[in-house]
């Protein structure tokens, strides 16, 4: 059984476009465990997630929003 894989453009809203994020990928692009992102998101300490039924999203410009925000200049 073969199974396909389909590639969705990403939604738009008014005209900007909205690129929702897994888990994982948020995980690998922070390089921390996404059990570590999971206890962020638990704890209100990581970057904000949409839930949509019962799957978690991220927002990439949340995500960049929430890294600016909590980064710090390296001495």
């Amino acid at each position: 059984m073969q199974t396909s894989r389909k590639t969705l453009a990403p939604a738009t809203d008014q005209g900007n476009a909205v690129q929702l994020l897994t888990t994982e990928e948020v995980a690998l692009w922070l390089r921390v465990a996404p059990k570590t992102l999971r206890n962020w998101r638990s704890a209100g300490i990581g970057p904000a997630a949409l839930k949509l039924h019962s799957v978690v999203r991220y927002d990439r410009a949340a995500v960049e929003a929430w890294i600016g925000k909590t980064s710090k200049a390296a001495a």
